[in-house]
């Protein structure tokens, strides 16, 4: 921005008490009714522990989408069967409050083995007085003010652990080839195939997307197979991949270099916790954590104890609607560990969530298999009386 203050927001919010700015809850608002409330312990700032009351809730959530779902139809005005699955998740969820913007993590724990992480946005925008010069850098969005355009982005450690510590890291890449046809060898047929791509260091095993190169991220044990002699795996998929405009030749960015790569994978150490600190916003241009200096080693990541370092983001031009506050509908960055060979099959299959319709010809009636799952109305979460503190924690005795 044009404005002094706005060119100096290179804000890395570790350093604006992230980790500690989880505050009470509020009921119904922030977690559905059915939720249950957990309690956090911090010691920042205080020689003791601080408590911060009901700064985490779990519940469980029905998606409104089907897990896996299918209608087999006889092609004869009927049908065979018909099978599908409530996609009812498990949520255990905080909200992080930093100055002016809130940021919403879930991790939510689907019946097929699937893990969710999602942060979602909102808050208010930073803002200053809109000027003809100011005019560049975004869009004036309330009376005489403007918010500058600028970059969410966000780095999640995953610690994976596929059967034991010693695990390796491929990325398998989808590739076109050319094939002739057997009986017509003046045709040639193009089609795509999986090729597995082993990473053995970890220079070698940084990831910068590109589309015209798609591929899967899977971390698996060399020595455990499924029943089809297949390695079990767990990937990585992004699904809010972006990529960082500013040069790493700028200053600053040494403070946040992480965020030149989309994913990293290093050997997991005691001595490498986390990718940024409490003061690289003191110093960004020379952090006490460097992550680049994880990588310099560039060590052997072949059956070792590995690390993902996954980023995500979305560049904001706030616009009108994002006043007086930031909606999460649309601002919501997500990754997703997937089971990649590590079941036999798929296994929700166990659930007792499933639904089993068949037709029975002989009364013109259909037969539900519910598998134990009681059919009727749902129970209602037992009322109780509102409360809310929302005051700052207090010390712990």
């Amino acid at each position: 921005g044009h404005d002094p203050l706005m060119p100096s927001t290179f804000f890395l919010d570790t350093g604006w008490s992230m980790g500690s700015s989880h505050f009470e809850l509020v009921p119904g608002v922030d977690c559905p009714p059915t939720a249950a409330y957990l309690d956090v312990l911090h010691q920042k700032d205080s020689a003791r522990p601080r408590r911060y009351k009901s700064a985490v809730c779990v519940f469980e959530l029905n998606t409104g989408i089907p897990l896996r779902r299918h209608y087999e139809s006889d092609f004869n005005g009927g049908y065979q069967f018909y099978g599908g699955m409530v996609d009812n998740v498990l949520v255990v969820r905080t909200i992080s409050t930093v100055f002016n913007y809130d940021y919403v993590f879930d991790f939510i724990f689907h019946q097929n083995g699937v893990l969710e992480v999602k942060a979602s946005l909102t808050g208010y925008v930073l803002s200053t007085f809109f000027t003809q010069d100011e005019a560049p850098y975004g869009y004036k969005m309330w009376q005489n003010a403007i918010a500058n355009v600028h970059h969410h982005v966000i780095n999640l450690k995953v610690d994976v652990d596929i059967g034991s510590v010693e695990n390796r890291y491929e990325t398998v890449d989808f590739v076109t080839a050319n094939i002739t046809n057997p009986l017509y060898p003046d045709l040639h047929y193009s089609h795509t195939r999986a090729q597995r791509n082993p990473k053995t260091t970890e220079r070698e095993a940084v990831l910068k997307y590109n589309f015209d190169h798609p591929k899967y991220y899977n971390f698996y044990s060399q020595g455990r197979d499924n029943s089809y002699g297949i390695k079990k795996g767990y990937r990585i998929q992004l699904n809010a991949p972006t990529k960082e405009l500013l040069p790493r030749e700028w200053g600053p960015m040494r403070g946040a270099a992480w965020a030149d790569y989309q994913m990293a994978v290093t050997r997991r150490k005691e001595t490498e916790p986390v990718s940024s600190s409490l003061y690289n916003q003191n110093d960004p241009y020379d952090p006490v954590v460097d992550f680049d200096k994880f990588l310099d080693d560039d060590e052997n990541i072949v059956d070792q104890d590995l690390v993902a370092w996954v980023t995500l983001g979305t560049h904001h031009a706030p616009h009108t609607e994002d006043a007086p506050v930031t909606a999460t509908a649309g601002n919501q960055l997500s990754l997703f560990l997937r089971p990649f060979h590590f079941f036999d099959e798929d296994p929700s299959m166990a659930s007792s969530n499933g639904v089993l319709i068949t037709p029975n010809k002989e009364s013109r009636g259909v037969e539900v298999d519910r598998f134990g799952t009681p059919y009727g109305s749902n129970c209602l979460p037992t009322e109780t009386a509102f409360s809310y503190n929302g005051t700052w924690p207090e010390t712990e005795d």
